[in-house]
C-alpha cells in the first residue's frame, strides 16, 4: 500500500464551501477521507453520499454506542450508503459488537467495522479517575482490541502508544487505526496522547487519521505530501 493510501484525511468542517474546496485541492493525492460527526451535523449525509461518488474511500466515524439492535440497524444503513468503514465502541459490549458484525454479514457491500477503544483525548487520570476503570489507558485500549476482535471486528482506532500490544494480541491482519497523529513541525491541539506518522508506521499502524495538520496548512497539498514522506 503506498504511503498517501495510508493517509485518513480527518473532513471536520463545519460547512460543504470548506470540505469541497479541500477534497478538490487534494484531488488524486487523498483516497480516504473520515466524516464524522461535525459535518454530519453541519452539512448533512449528502456530502457524504457525493464524496462516495467521487470515488474515495470514507470512514464514517459516527463512533456507534446504543443497544445492540440500533446499532445494528445503523451499521446496515450506513453500509447501504458504500462506506469504507465504520466506528462504534468497542466499550458497547460484546452483544453490541456481534450484532453489528452479523447486520452485515451477507451484503454484497459490506463496510470495514472498526472499534473505538479510548479516545486520545483521555489519559491515564481521566480513565483511572472519571471512568472508574481500574487500569491504564494502554491496558484498557488493549482490552477493548480484543473483544473487537472476539466479536468479529476488523479493527480497532487506537493511540500510538497501543499498536504494537494489540498486534501482537489480535494479529497482524487486524487493522490497528490510529488517530492523534501529528507531525513533528505541527500543533498538538487538545490531543494528549499523540504520535508523529514516521513512529506510528514504524509500530506497525495500518492507516494514520490527520486532521489539522492537512486542513487548516497554508498549502494542504504540500502538508500531505510532507506527512506522506515523513511516514518511511
Amino acid at each position: 500500500m503506498e504511503a498517501n493510501e495510508r493517509i485518513i484525511v480527518a473532513l471536520d468542517f463545519d460547512d460543504r464551501e470548506s470540505t469541497f474546496s479541500l477534497v478538490d485541492k487534494l484531488g488524486d493525492l487523498a483516497v480516504r477521507y473520515k466524516i464524522g460527526y461535525r459535518l454530519l451535523t453541519s452539512v448533512g449525509f449528502d456530502a457524504l453520499d457525493e464524496i462516495v461518488g467521487m470515488g474515495k474511500w470514507v470512514f464514517c466515524d459516527v463512533k456507534l454506542h446504543d443497544i445492540p439492535a440500533t446499532v445494528a440497524g445503523s451499521v446496515k444503513n450506513l453500509a447501504a450508503r458504500r462506506v469504507g468503514s465504520i466506528s462504534l465502541h468497542a466499550s458497547g459490549g460484546s452483544a453490541m459488537l456481534k450484532a453489528a458484525v452479523q447486520a452485515i454479514h451477507d451484503l454484497a457491500h459490506r463496510p470495514q467495522l472498526w472499534g473505538v477503544t479510548v479516545l486520545t483525548s483521555l489519559d491515564d487520570y481521566a480513565v483511572q479517575n472519571e471512568l472508574l476503570v481500574n487500569a491504564s489507558a494502554q491496558d484498557f485500549a488493549v482490552h477493548l482490541a480484543r473483544i473487537a476482535r472476539f466479536c468479529g471486528c476488523d479493527g480497532v482506532i487506537a493511540s500510538g502508544n497501543e499498536i504494537e500490544r494489540i498486534k501482537e494480541s489480535c494479529g497482524e491482519d487486524f487493522a490497528v487505526v490510529v488517530p492523534g497523529v501529528r507531525p513533528s513541525w505541527a500543533e498538538q491541539h487538545d490531543q494528549k496522547r499523540i504520535i508523529t506518522p514516521k513512529e506510528a508506521i514504524r509500530r506497525g499502524a495500518d492507516f494514520i487519521v490527520v486532521g489539522r495538520a492537512i486542513t487548516e496548512a497554508d498549502d494542504p497539498v504540500s502538508a500531505f505530501l510532507k506527512i506522506a514522506d515523513e511516514m518511511f
